[in-house]
Parts: structure tokens; C-alpha cells; sequence
């Protein structure tokens, strides 16, 4: 049987969803997105993300002890927080006097935006202030949103 194994390849953050694509023969953008809707309406997709990032070997560690690929996981998780800390920095500070080659790309910021407006009406919500709407209803929306964006990225891409 195929053992499975983090994508060194095809990865976005840490080459789960590559890996887990590859394994079960699926497209990694669909479980993407399953991850992410299973963070958002229970958190369960990040916890089930970091425990794959952290039980999962690269390919490159085939030959390596289970506790081996755990310490070496939880040190690869450090550093990636770190790298993606100051990419996440670097898109929202900006340096007067610096070129324009310092500008955040732009799907970075229609993500963080993204984000940020899910995280608001999560918010509202939490504390009440949006009594007349049902966040259960406006899951398809984000779903067709993150779709689009998706979709008008890859054609833009391919012209």
C-alpha cells in the first residue's frame, strides 16, 4: 500500500493537502478549500491541518523514526510561522522612500481582506449585533467568493 507523505512540491504552507491529494488521488484545491470551511465553522480543519503537519513525513524523510519526524516537523512548523509572520508584515507595513517593488501582491491582500471581513461578521455575530442575519446562510457566499477568486486568478494567469 502507498504510504502517505507531505508534498515537498505542491504546497502552499506545508504540503499536507499536496500530499493528501496525491495520496487519495484528489485535486489538493479541493481539500484546501475543505480545510479552510472546516476551520471556519469549527476550527476542527486547523487542528486536523497542524496534526497532519506534525505526524506526516516529507518523501526526504522516508528513512527517518517516527519521534525523529515529529521533532523535525514541530521545528519545520516554527520556522514556517516565522517566515509567514514577516511575509505578513512585509504586506502590511509600508516603508516610505521604498520602491514600488515592495508592494504586497494583490491576492494577498484581497485575502487578507478577505479575512479580515469574515472575521468581523464572526465577531458581530458572537456579540449579537447581527440578529437579522444568519451567518449559516452566508457560508455559501463565502464558498462562491473564495470560488471566484480562484477562478478570475487562474484565467488572469493563463493571459
Amino acid at each position: 500500500m502507498e504510504r502517505l507523505f507531505r508534498s515537498e512540491s505542491n504546497r502552499v504552507i506545508a504540503g499536507v493537502c499536496g500530499g493528501l491529494g496525491d495520496y487519495l488521488r484528489v485535486d489538493p484545491l479541493i481539500l484546501r478549500i475543505l480545510f479552510v470551511v472546516l476551520a471556519m465553522v469549527n476550527g476542527i480543519g486547523l487542528f486536523v491541518y497542524l496534526v497532519l503537519w506534525i505526524v506526516v513525513p516529507t518523501a526526504g524523510a522516508e528513512g527517518m523514526q517516527q519521534d525523529q519526524v515529529i521533532r523535525h516537523n514541530v521545528d519545520e512548523i516554527g520556522v514556517r510561522a516565522r517566515e509567514l509572520g514577516q511575509e505578513a508584515r512585509s504586506a502590511f507595513v509600508s516603508y516610505r522612500g521604498h520602491q514600488q517593488a515592495d508592494r504586497p501582491d494583490q491576492r494577498a491582500v484581497v485575502g487578507g481582506l478577505i479575512l479580515i471581513g469574515v472575521g468581523l461578521l464572526v465577531l458581530m455575530n458572537n456579540f449579537g449585533l447581527l440578529g437579522w442575519v444568519s451567518l449559516t446562510r452566508l457560508w455559501p457566499l463565502v464558498l462562491i467568493g473564495i470560488g471566484l477568486v480562484i477562478l478570475l486568478n487562474n484565467m488572469k494567469d493563463r493571459h
